[in-house]
């Protein structure tokens, strides 16, 4: 119903006026009734109402002034001007306020009554024309056009149908948003309830994730991020093939969560500025490039595509130390067995020495922490993979002593091998 304030400073004109007009049958009710201007400011701003009847002439600030300031908060309700004075500047200023009737006291109950019917009929032609699902609209207008429906869909297809109608582009996509009782056979519905802004809000938003995505099942409460600690380790590495690889990874587990948009994009910037940042004498702009290209992305296949592309550009263009690049290589390859820098510098004819220093200045890491990293990413694997028992895991990634392996473990992954496999 719409929402009614009455404004007088003479407390039996207000009990009148609710006694006297049939309000209901104008689908209208008295919520409030205020002694004084400055009372019913006061009340409308956390309160929204549709219909303001008013005195003129009251202590303090007049209802004029009064309807001025209202303007300002509640545009598009309607004003009705009660005074015992007919003098023609009331009328005048009245009428510049653009108020619905200027009625002259005592009120006349026939024409108040006609003046609220005309009101009514003029809410409900602009609810026709004035589209409900919109970015703006109130919970207060979503509660007075539902009112009556005691089940309600709010889904989106490409053409337009169901009960307000409207037109949404999203992601670069056009398609009718629009209010339905039956789920249907739609691009995405949802039943659509109170809190109706927020319920409003959540649909776009799963809209947007539905085309970026694609034909996916929408989980937008799994949270990618809780995978990404291990990629992280891959990618500190250096190892383009490996970074690719953890890429790849990444995107399976984003296309099985399909976390919101703003999430996925923000993770794969994460993942790109953890690459870019091995390239130590890059500069921040060349970063802003790489995001703002990630960032206009409108599909997950977009930003793979995109994510790819930049990564590939970093390595071809900021190679790391050929030499250093051989020691990760072989550090993947054989991890497994009992390595070590002076073995690999042996292998390679390199002063063990100098190449632990260009490991270092390269990676920011040590040998022994390089060799670490790879062994635990791959327990990791394993542990998520299989049923292996931690024991043999930890014999099957390269160490020999199953304390030291538990000593590791907890420090690179801040659990145990064991809380680990169950968490995750």
């Amino acid at each position: 119903m719409y929402k009614v304030l009455l404004v007088d400073d003479e407390y039996m004109v207000i009990a009148g006026l609710k006694k006297l007009i049939p309000f209901h049958q104008y689908d209208m009710e008295v919520v409030y009734g205020a002694s004084s201007a400055t009372e019913a400011l006061s009340y409308i701003a956390h309160h929204p109402v549709d219909v303001i009847i008013t005195d003129v002439n009251m202590p303090g600030i007049n209802g004029l002034e009064m309807v001025r300031q209202m303007r300002k908060q509640l545009p598009h309700a309607a004003y009705i001007i009660l005074s015992g004075y007919k003098e023609f500047e009331y009328v005048k200023t009245a009428l510049n306020l653009q108020v619905a009737d200027y009625l002259v006291k005592p009120v006349d109950k026939v024409e108040l009554g006609q003046s609220l019917s005309q009101i009514a009929r003029t809410f409900a032609s602009k609810k026709v024309a004035y589209p409900l699902l919109r970015a703006d609209t109130t919970e207060e207008e979503f509660e007075q056009m539902l009112r009556t429906k005691s089940s309600v869909f709010l889904a989106a297809a490409k053409t337009e149908q169901g009960e307000h109608a409207v037109p949404f582009t999203v992601l670069g996509q056009s398609v009718f948003l629009f209010l339905t009782e039956d789920e249907g056979d739609f691009l995405l519905s949802r039943p659509f309830h109170a809190p109706y802004v927020a319920s409003f809000q959540e649909f776009t938003k799963e809209l947007e994730t539905y085309f970026f995505y694609g034909n996916v099942a929408l989980q937008p409460n799994t949270s990618a991020f809780r995978y990404y600690e291990p990629i992280y380790r891959v990618i500190i590495q250096g190892n383009l093939q490996q970074i690719l690889e953890e890429l790849g990874l990444l995107e399976e587990i984003v296309l099985k969560t399909t976390p919101r948009v703003s999430t996925t994009k923000q993770l794969f910037i994460q993942f790109v500025m953890d690459v870019f940042h091995l390239f130590e004498h890059l500069k921040p702009d060349d970063m802003t490039q790489i995001i703002k290209k990630l960032e206009s992305s409108k599909t997950f296949e977009g930003l793979s595509q995109c994510m790819r592309k930049e990564i590939t550009q970093l390595f071809s263009q900021h190679r790391l130390n050929e030499n250093v690049a051989n020691v990760l290589e072989l550090i993947s390859s054989h991890y497994r067995q009992e390595i070590s820098l002076k073995d690999i510098g042996a292998q390679l004819f390199i002063n063990p020495v100098y190449l632990g220093q260009l490991i270092k200045k390269e990676t920011n890491s040590t040998f022994a922490e390089l060799l670490n990293k790879q062994r635990i990413k791959a327990a990791q694997q394993l542990l998520l993979a299989t049923n292996n028992s931690i024991e043999d895991i930890c014999y099957s990634v390269g160490y020999s002593n199953v304390g030291y392996f538990y000593k590791v473990f907890r420090k690179l992954c801040g659990k145990s091998p064991k809380a680990y496999r169950q968490q995750v």
